[in-house]
Parts: structure tokens; sequence; C-alpha cells
């Protein structure tokens, strides 16, 4: 599935994490505060490294790319796809 992020950069989602077990309790695992498995989320989220890479390109200032950045990119994607599910 194509997602178009609100500044306008358009990413591929991989739709079988939305009904992924593992997908789910990574999720939970960082809620629980491990947080360096966002790393996980992101490519199961956007299939795979060359995904990821692409997205963080697209965010980077200055040559790096900010995690927090990366992270609200994450989440809009996230919250987006919550949103398809749900209408």
């Amino acid at each position: 599935m194509k997602k178009t992020m609100i500044d306008g950069f358009e990413v591929s989602i991989n739709e079988k994490c939305l009904n992924d077990w593992g997908f789910l309790t990574l999720l939970r695992k960082i809620d629980k505060g491990d947080t360096g498995l966002i790393v996980d989320i992101a490519e199961r989220l956007l299939g795979g490294d060359e995904e990821v890479d692409k997205l963080a390109k697209h965010l980077e200032v200055d040559g790096i790319t900010p995690a927090d950045k990366m992270i609200d990119a994450l989440t809009e994607l996230m919250e987006s796809v919550n949103e398809l599910k749900n209408s």
C-alpha cells in the first residue's frame, strides 16, 4: 500500500504487518520501554531496509537523520493506517 505523508513524501507500507502477531508483540515491547525495537518496527512496517533508507534519506538534515523525526514519521504512518482500517 502506498501512503503519502503530510509533507508529500510517498512510502510503501507492508500491509501484512498490520495483521502480524510479531509486529504487535514488538509494539508492546516498545511500550514497555524497549525503544531500540523501533528499528525493527520500521523495517516491518516499510517492508525492509530499502524503504527505511528512503525515508531516512528524505528526513536527513545536515548529513544525519534525526531519530525524533524518524519516530514522528513512523508514528504518522501507523496512525494513518489505523484510520484507514477503522473507516
